[in-house]
């Protein structure tokens, strides 16, 4: 299983998945917009993507 979820839409959030809860609403991201990795894309690309207020809060900045 991945380390993270993320939203490559709009939205550009990192979801852990360990800690994905149901505010989280994982399931309402298109498969087209949705990449499940290894990789922290709030470090990867930190001035691009923001970890998730729910499950992510450290990471948070929106």
């Amino acid at each position: 299983m991945a380390k993270f979820i993320v939203n490559t839409g709009p939205e550009k959030e990192v979801h852990r998945t360990a800690y994905t809860v149901a505010a989280c609403k994982i399931s309402e991201i298109s498969k087209e917009n949705r990449i499940d990795t290894d990789e922290d894309y709030t470090v990867k690309y930190p001035a691009v993507y923001d970890g998730c207020g729910h499950c992510y809060k450290e990471k948070h900045r929106k």
